[in-house]
């Protein structure tokens, strides 16, 4: 056997060994990801069933004014969760870049358990909305805690559908999250809404240990569940990475140049424009088709073919964007149409008979889709532990905006006129974000072109990474990992790594 076939064997044997790593950390970490984001998602929405299950009478969260009932408490309620949130996750995305992720996930997973269990001491409308705002304040750890996750342990183009997988559990828990509060409806009393957050915030509370146990903290401390064999190829995967985010130190420099990158700022709109929906899918749902006729316990079960919509189409467009580079720009407004057709069905089409309304609503419910490419988008093209973070919490600054905006535009008063408002919102917002999206191809691609003419040019910029192991291996080197180490990564950010070249 020649040196070039011995070496071309060993390669694909590095090759297969990789998919085999990358296989299984999908199946240590995507499940616990998935769960915890489903939890998180749990304990938000099981509010929208309480609305129907008493929860508006016993603690004062509408007014009755001349015939007229307004809902202004709930809303204000419901935006409270997110003003502890907005708060919070800033500095939680900071946190992340430099503490033990899974030991520092697991403790904030525990205390929000806790925290969702004393909505049930909550006698009236101020105790209330101050236990959402402490709830949003704890449950902040979660998203930048698994954007970072997902950058340390995969690559750019692995991520998106990944992030799709985690996501995705809002539409399975909104599914799981209705057939329980059918069951806890029927059997949980004179007050049947505590006995939902009885059940959610003890669930959530053992959910925190699980993390504890299962999830590793890095691909450079990857705990018992690796073999050496397994831990090396981790630590090839995380030097040929060096975009990915790594627990350094936080440098005000970075802050700076995040808060200064017009991309930055798009993302925290985007991420804005994109969850006024939330309102009329989660906060809002059960008692929106509970205005088309029907009752609080039949409301809450037909919640549960939206919640498959939103998995499928998150799935649908998760696996569009890794199987094919450079259309996620492309994807996510495609990804925003059922979402205005469904806006526009709701609105326009009788309500009598209702398989109308309905279908509108499930299609609304696929705007989780346009949030993971956006997600996605983000993580693939910012570089830098310190900008990463900052980079995530603006987003899920816009999307604490968004919520809190959405959660005002559903008016009780507007019923009559099938919450006209609330759909124009939704209708608006989606084609900013579609909009917007193509702003950031079209910048993308202008600094990509910058690059590679200083590339070319004057010599300033050369891709970071040696020649193809493929070559290397002609000119008889035998010991060639897939791709050369790129030991040599240190925290820099996009715009300071003129090699870098962002994913359209």
């Amino acid at each position: 056997m020649s040196s070039a076939d011995s070496t071309e064997q060993e390669l694909a044997r590095l090759r297969e060994a990789e998919k085999r790593v990358v296989r299984k950390i999908d199946r240590l970490l995507l499940p616990i990801m998935l769960v915890t984001y489903g939890l998180q998602y749990y304990d938000k929405s099981v509010l929208g069933t309480a609305a129907v299950y008493g929860i508006i009478k016993d603690l004062d969260l509408s007014r009755t004014i001349n015939g007229v009932t307004y809902t202004t408490r709930y809303s204000t309620a419901t935006a409270a969760f997110y003003y502890g949130y907005i708060v919070a996750v800033l500095p939680m995305g900071l946190l992340f870049a430099r503490v033990p992720l899974a030991k520092t996930a697991s403790f904030c997973v525990v205390i929000w358990g806790l925290v969702c269990i004393l909505t049930v001491v909550c006698h009236n409308y101020h105790g209330f909305v101050a236990q959402r705002v402490i709830l949003g304040f704890v449950e902040s750890a979660v998203s930048p805690a698994f954007v970072a996750v997902c950058a340390l342990w995969w690559k750019p183009q692995e991520q998106a559908k990944r992030i799709g997988v985690f996501y995705s559990a809002t539409g399975v828990f909104s599914m799981f999250s209705a057939l329980i509060n059918i069951g806890l409806g029927k059997t949980g009393g004179t007050h049947p809404w505590k006995s939902m957050y009885y059940f959610c915030g003890s669930l959530t509370i053992a959910w925190g240990f699980v993390i504890y146990f299962f999830m590793p903290d890095s691909p450079l401390k990857p705990g018992r569940f690796f073999n050496e064999e397994e831990r090396q190829i981790l630590l090839r995967r995380y030097e040929e990475n060096p975009w990915g985010s790594s627990q350094q130190s936080i440098k005000p420099k970075h802050v700076l140049e995040a808060v200064s990158d017009i991309k930055t700022w798009i993302y925290l709109l985007m991420g804005a424009a994109i969850y006024i929906c939330n309102g009329s899918v989660t906060a809002f749902g059960a008692r929106i088709i509970a205005s088309f006729g029907y009752t609080s316990l039949q409301s809450t079960a037909l919640l549960v073919p939206g919640g498959f919509v939103t998995v499928i189409t998150i799935a649908f467009f998760s696996y569009l964007a890794d199987k094919y580079k450079n259309i996620r720009t492309l994807l996510l407004p495609i990804s925003t149409i059922p979402v205005i057709v469904g806006a526009l069905v709701v609105w326009l089409a009788p309500w009598h008979p209702t398989v109308g309304p309905l279908i509108g609503y499930y299609l609304v419910a696929s705007f989780g889709a346009p949030y993971v490419l956006l997600l996605s988008l983000a993580s693939a093209n910012t570089a830098g532990a310190t900008k990463k973070g900052v980079t995530s919490g603006f987003i899920f600054v816009g999307y604490n905006i968004g919520n809190i905006v959405a959660s005002y535009l559903v008016f009780a008063q507007e019923k009559k006129i099938k919450y006209r408002s609330t759909w124009i919102a939704v209708i608006v917002c989606m084609i900013f974000a579609s909009a917007a999206s193509i702003l950031l191809r079209y910048l993308y691609i202008a600094e990509n072109k910058r690059r590679d003419g200083l590339a070319a040019n004057h010599q300033e910029a050369k891709p970071y990474q040696a020649e193809s192991a493929e070559k290397l291996a002609g000119e008889g080197h035998t010991d060639v990992p897939i791709i050369e180490n790129a030991a040599r990564y240190e925290d820099k950010t996009d715009k300071e790594r003129l090699e870098f070249r962002y994913t359209l």
